[in-house]
């Protein structure tokens, strides 16, 4: 008969009350070279603008960074030491930020020391603008909505801005104000809207435009490439066609080359690489009469797909604006992922730049980022009664090419593996493996972990859904040995992007199967116990009337469900979504067969900064105890591959708590027919009493032992077959093993 002990630390059943803080820092990160994340849990960085302003009020000039991957916002706050690049994750200053969306450009318009805001306003194909209006805190205030609008041909039309574009808000004409330079509609022209302010009122603190140029700089973009016609303008008739159309481009427009001239960065989508159009006229016209295509020439030139973005910014607090850049495009299949933020140092002057590449990977590189969609797991995986982290992706990077004009990238999925090396109440994340169980060589995306010990050999298995739908069964043998065992376990197909969790749903004491799926819906599986393990069979694909999808956006979901108990013992579900947001639900237990309800947003249960608790594109929830304080923490993965770490005064149920002794008792035979021995292996010499608990946390059995009494024997004749956890609790430990029962 097969041995079946595991010392276990997971949490089971908690309440839902009043939620602590904003995001934790607590828990400790550490790389694979042992050195500490500095922001782990920021939530990763994918395709990112960047924006310098003064959000404490100290006279340094901060930072914000705008992920547009699930319109995400983070701020962080800059120490101001000279030469030296040190920034500290600052979330309390992100609910003072307006609602963003794809692009947002800080600039100060009125003149008044204080940073505004120009951001894409959806649904009119427009920018909007929020004037800084901060005193004692930071605050700003909504001047222009639905768009701003330029005089064109006869009256005030809106300035066309899309979310593939990203405009130029400069002092073009070097008069006080600020202009702004975007594309044509149709074709690669770029237009120029002037600010009439100081013309008109003498001040800066307008926003009064009109359009004064179809064609500024004299260049055309090629409308099949990102090649660029220099010397051409809007009525060059062998540029335009019918098939003109604007795909998406970005700008930067100052003095690159130290000749007083305003010069312009240009990128182009599908494209990873930066042009140089360089001014050969005068400051009041601007023809760009040479370019340089592989900017910066001097150093590495970027190459980062697809269609780069720059922000001049002093990074290090040396006076030389740098400059950062990140991925634009729209597409979220195409970035780099964990290394999509270059950082170029500035090694010249502000009048006469050089760029020098410094980092590929600046702030990613300081917090978890795994690629992809990250999809985390908290289990005890080597059995040490340490809860680790194991978290699926969409795939990391691997390379990209062109199929025909169009640039395509390639992903592989991976698991990572972050093993708890801690302590009980202080726990340190350590990065063991970036390709847990070796999963890589499947070459597929959407890995989606789920634990359980699946043939009950007395080690947890895995089970890992994937982009086709499937199943992919990981046994461990022995000594932490995994081994692919099926690709297509039990030929279950739940739809395309599956994502399991294994909890015993109905109560019957056997762990079920509960799949997510592209669908936005949920499907349930029934476990059974057979003489090789568990079995899985089908009972709904649409469990709970269940459908996360908004289809007000897509006709996808992408739910990952998160089974859980709250302290009356009725089960709880959170289903993270394709569109960001965290679901919650209730009335579960004994309505399997109905409608499970959608209860109040989780950001009055978390007591969280996030609205909605929306955390970003592709949201997936885990919770546990991972620092045995008695309280859940949340931990929620997004499209960017990072996570966030969420604490809680959400109390644990006592019997999950466990003291820092380990090997106290042992038990055997195990599984057992009805008869247990129990043998203390300590000294210890109280009382000790004993429980039998459910698989659901319900105590069904207990004992007291008296003092000095080493070794006992248990009747468990009776009992429903199935799986229970063994307690042995005294005045200064409590100990839980796993039993199985024929």
């Amino acid at each position: 008969m097969r041995a079946v002990t595991i010392k276990i630390s997971l949490v089971i059943v908690f309440v839902f009350i009043y939620m602590s803080n904003l995001v934790s820092q607590e828990a400790v990160i550490k790389g694979i070279d042992n050195s500490e994340l500095a922001f782990p849990w920021v939530g990763g960085l994918d395709a990112c603008q960047f924006g310098a302003l003064d959000l404490d009020f100290d006279g340094i000039k901060d930072m914000m960074v705008f992920d547009r991957r699930g319109n995400r916002l983070m701020c962080f706050i800059n120490k101001g030491i000279p030469n030296v690049i040190d920034y500290t994750y600052a979330p309390q200053f992100e609910k003072y930020f307006p609602v963003l969306a794809e692009w947002v450009i800080i600039a100060d318009y009125n003149h008044d020391g204080k940073d505004d805001i120009f951001t894409y306003s959806p649904g009119f194909a427009g920018m909007k603008v929020y004037k800084n209006v901060s005193i004692n805190q930071l605050a700003f205030e909504s001047v222009v909505y639905p768009y701003l609008t330029s005089f064109q041909g006869g009256g005030y039309v809106n300035i066309l801005a899309t979310n593939a574009d990203y405009p130029s808000i400069t002092d073009v004409d070097n008069d006080g104000d600020l202009d702004i330079l975007t594309f044509w509609a149709l074709g690669g022209f770029i237009e120029l809207h002037n600010n009439q302010s100081i013309e008109k009122y003498g001040t800066a603190d307008s926003l009064d435009f009109i359009k004064t140029d179809f064609c500024w700089g004299k260049v055309a973009e090629n409308e099949e490439n990102n090649e660029l016609f220099l010397d051409s303008c809007l009525f060059n008739k062998e540029l335009f066609s019918k098939k003109a159309r604007h795909r998406g481009a970005t700008f930067q427009v100052r003095d690159f080359t130290g000749d007083g001239l305003i010069d312009c960065v240009l990128a182009d989508v599908d494209y990873p690489n930066l042009v140089l159009l360089i001014n050969g006229r005068t400051v009041e016209e601007v023809v760009f009469t040479s370019q340089d295509t592989a900017f910066p020439s001097d150093n590495v030139p970027v190459h980062l797909f697809s269609m780069p973005v720059t922000a001049i910014i002093d990074v290090n607090n040396d006076g030389a604006d740098d400059m950062l850049v990140s991925p634009f495009d729209p597409n979220p299949l195409i970035t780099e992922n964990k290394t999509s933020v270059w950082l170029y140092l500035n090694i010249g002057t502000n009048e006469i730049p050089a760029y020098q590449l410094v980092s590929k990977n600046f702030l990613q590189g300081n917090m978890i980022d795994i690629g992809s969609v990250s999809i985390p797991l908290l289990f005890d995986v080597n059995g040490d009664n340490l809860l680790d982290m194991l978290i699926g992706n969409f795939g990391k990077y691997d390379s990209s090419y062109y199929a025909g004009q169009v640039i395509v990238s390639r992903y592989i999925s991976q698991l990572t593996y972050y093993q708890n090396i801690g302590s009980a109440n202080a726990p340190v994340f350590k990065l063991f493996s970036e390709d847990f169980a070796g999963l890589s060589a499947l070459n597929l995306r959407g890995l989606s972990p789920a634990m359980a010990d699946i043939n009950l050999d007395g080690n947890p298995d895995l089970l890992v859904g994937c982009e086709e739908g499937t199943l992919i069964y990981v046994e461990q043998s022995h000594n932490q040995t995994w081994i692919i065992k099926d690709t297509n376990f039990g030929l279950i197909d739940a739809g395309m992007w599956s994502s399991p969790q294994l909890y015993d749903l109905d109560q019957d004491e056997t762990v079920d199967l509960i799949i997510g799926s592209e669908s936005g819906k949920l499907t349930f599986y029934k476990g059974t116990l057979v003489s090789n393990g568990i079995q899985f069979q089908f009972i709904t694909d649409n469990l709970g009337n269940v459908d996360v999808t908004d289809y007000n956006l897509s006709y996808t979901g992408y739910s990952v469900p998160w089974f859980f108990k709250i302290a009356d013992n009725n089960l709880n579900l959170v289903v993270g979504s394709e569109k960001g947001k965290v679901f919650h639900f209730d009335q579960i237990t004994g309505n399997l067969e109905g409608s499970f309800r959608e209860i109040s947003s989780l950001e009055t249960l978390l007591d969280t900064i996030i609205p909605g608790f929306d955390v970003g594109a592709r949201s997936a929830a885990c919770l546990a105890d991972i620092d045995h304080d008695g309280s859940q923490e949340m931990i929620v993965g997004n499209f960017s591959g990072g996570l966030q770490l969420f604490n809680s005064s959400i109390p644990v149920v006592p019997f999950i708590r466990h003291s820092t002794v380990n090997q106290v008792f042992e038990i055997f035979p195990n599984p057992t027919t009805g008869v247990l021995n129990v043998r203390i292996l300590s000294s210890y010499v109280g009382k000790i009493q004993l429980s039998l608990y459910s698989i659901s946390g319900q105590e069904v059995y207990r004992e007291s032992i008296p003092p000095y009494q080493e070794q006992f024997q248990i009747e468990l004749k009776g009992f429903k077959p199935g799986m229970y956890w063994m307690g042995v609790k005294g005045s200064d430990f409590f100990e839980i093993e796993k039993i199985i029962i024929w």
